[in-house]
């Protein structure tokens, strides 16, 4: 893992704001929060443990993360992507940290503890009242707990150093990050602690069974993306079925994808105006790597990849082309025009490790998080402020 720090982050001042709207919210404007008493700085380093209670079926699961902030470093052995950065995304990231130089999304990370040594560290504290218990519109409870304990600190630090961290979201957060790193070091060099070598984390076990991994769906807009045409092309590829009347029924589809064996990649399309929906799964013979799609071997049969390189580039290649979270989401956008619309899998947890580990970079927006975590502590850039 990188080399990580307490660092005093900002809070929200319950007091001042309503707390389950502002922590589900973007940040506008955090400097002027901060003049006027909504933000207040933390007067010491802390690291901030997190708790995250979601419903998940019939059970109630709780995330257990912790905010610290990492030192910067390019993608490699110690700090890995698993999916391509968006250009504009990156442009963004960059964009809004250059302008206030405050981390206010924290990069989702994750890494290997199954012995739970990290999360036994944080036990004490779990027992003592948190400073923040707030639910969100979602449901999520989130719980927040500041950990100032310089020895605390100090044990998290040996056994954070040889973990490499795997991020999980907000990969072109991270490299925005490192971006301003860049730009204010190019200005007039950075002491080896300063604070703007580091960037705001939330750092999670790979290890807790409450890491939930969504699944990321796709629509598509564009002249030319009819059924007739998209399901002739891609009949080389995949073995199509259809599903009578589930064009508007989240239910069958997923019950469709449910049937199907785990190494199997397939995904569910619906088109525009077509009451029907369309089970596609691989034909066996299929390779990605075969035609000329140029993956790493590993991952070539993930349900993302073959979205990406075998469907869009061989079904549908026009059009304009967006993620969703939610498959209902899928379902009302066709409903309302759009031309496609395809519900997916979400991947593992095992899965993202491995792409992971094999340097293999999936489509951007292959994966999603739930619940996505909330803007709780934000992270003020100060080159003249060393951590450590």
């Amino acid at each position: 893992m990188s080399q990580i720090a307490g660092f005093r982050g900002a809070l929200w001042n319950s007091s001042s704001v309503e707390l389950a709207k502002v922590v589900a919210a973007p940040i506008v404007d955090p400097k002027t929060k901060l003049t006027a008493g909504e933000l207040v700085r933390d007067p010491g380093r802390a690291v901030y443990r997190y708790h995250q209670g979601f419903d998940a079926g019939t059970r109630v699961l709780v995330r257990k993360s912790w905010f610290a902030a990492i030192a910067l470093e390019p993608w490699g052995a110690q700090i890995k992507p698993h999916e391509e950065t968006d250009a504009k995304a990156r442009a963004a990231a960059i964009a809004g940290i250059a302008a206030t130089g405050i981390h206010t999304d924290a990069v989702l990370a994750g890494y290997r503890d199954a012995a739970g040594e990290i999360d036994r560290l944080f036990r004490k504290i779990e027992s003592e009242r948190p400073i923040v218990d707030v639910t969100t519109a979602d449901g999520t409870n989130h719980k927040l707990w500041r950990a100032n304990n310089a020895e605390l600190i100090g044990k998290l630090r040996p056994l954070c150093a040889p973990k490499p961290l795997h991020v999980l979201d907000g990969h072109a957060r991270y490299e925005g990050m490192l971006a301003y790193r860049d730009k204010l070091d190019a200005a007039t060099p950075l002491a080896q602690y300063s604070s703007a070598k580091y960037g705001l984390a939330c750092l999670v076990n790979l290890d807790d069974p409450a890491l939930a991994v969504g699944a990321r769906h796709r629509i598509a807009r564009g002249d030319g993306l009819t059924k007739q045409a998209v399901l002739a092309a891609a009949a080389p590829y995949f073995i199509v079925e259809p599903i009578a009347g589930a064009a508007k029924d989240v239910g069958k589809q997923l019950g469709a994808l449910a049937t199907t064996i785990a190494h199997q990649p397939a995904f569910v399309a619906t088109f525009a105006g077509d009451p029907d929906a369309y089970k596609l799964t691989l034909s066996p013979d299929v390779s990605p790597a075969a035609l000329g799609a140029g993956i790493h071997r590993a991952i070539q049969k993930y349900d993302s990849v073959i979205v990406e390189h075998v469907f869009r580039a061989k079904a549908a290649p026009s059009g304009t082309w967006q993620t969703a979270l939610d498959a209902a989401a899928v379902v009302a956008a066709v409903a309302g025009g759009a031309s496609i619309g395809l519900v997916l899998r979400p991947l593992s947890i095992d899965q993202i490790s491995h792409a992971n580990e094999q340097g293999a970079l999936l489509p951007f927006g292959s994966t999603s998080f739930h619940p996505q975590v909330a803007r709780l502590v934000s992270y003020f850039v100060d080159s003249d402020e060393d951590l450590l």
